[in-house]
């Protein structure tokens, strides 16, 4: 048999299996009561409705704070955490960056501002943004779902808006 031979029967198969399958019963539709803030009277606990009241003041952000990378596992096996340097953010909108992994050697200056609700990937957290950080980027001070601070910094893409990608986690 030819390869084009081969071929045709192949979607033949593939045409006679598609068509022969049934549906199976999960494609059913099933109907549930609405949506409610309410749980047996009381107001439902999240972990982003936690890091909005915990972290609701955004002063408990400013202060000195060490870049630590995580250690993990990597194609060249485990890769230890490091330090990484430390971020400063002044009450008076300025901050200070030391970030060792981008091997620079004069700290990045610059100015901070209040992130916008639900600029950093949609969460409703308080974060500090350091604008035009270490490359030019935007950096986010930022607490995480499981409640530690962490280091972000934005991707941009053309349309103007961002993706915010974890970078380290900070500690006092």
């Amino acid at each position: 048999m030819t390869r084009k031979t081969l071929f045709a029967l192949f979607i033949i198969a593939v045409a006679a299996f598609a068509l022969s399958s049934q549906t199976e019963a999960w494609t059913e539709v099933s109907y549930t009561s609405t949506w409610s803030d309410e749980l047996n009277g009381e107001e439902p606990e999240t972990e982003d409705a936690l890091i909005q009241v915990e972290y609701d003041d955004f002063t408990q952000l400013y202060g000195t704070w060490y870049i630590w990378t995580p250690s993990g596992f990597t194609s060249h096996g485990f890769t230890p955490g490091a330090e990484q340097g430390r971020v400063v953010i002044n009450e008076d909108g300025t901050y200070l960056m030391f970030h060792s992994a981008w091997d620079i050697s004069e700290p990045t200056e610059g100015k901070w501002r209040l992130a916008f609700p639900r600029e950093i990937n949609g969460e409703i957290v308080t974060a500090i943004i350091l604008e035009n950080g270490v490359t030019g980027s935007d950096w986010a001070v930022a607490p995480s779902p499981s409640g530690k601070i962490r280091l972000l910094w934005a991707m941009k893409w053309s349309d103007g808006s961002a993706t915010w990608v974890f970078d380290s986690e900070l500690h006092k």
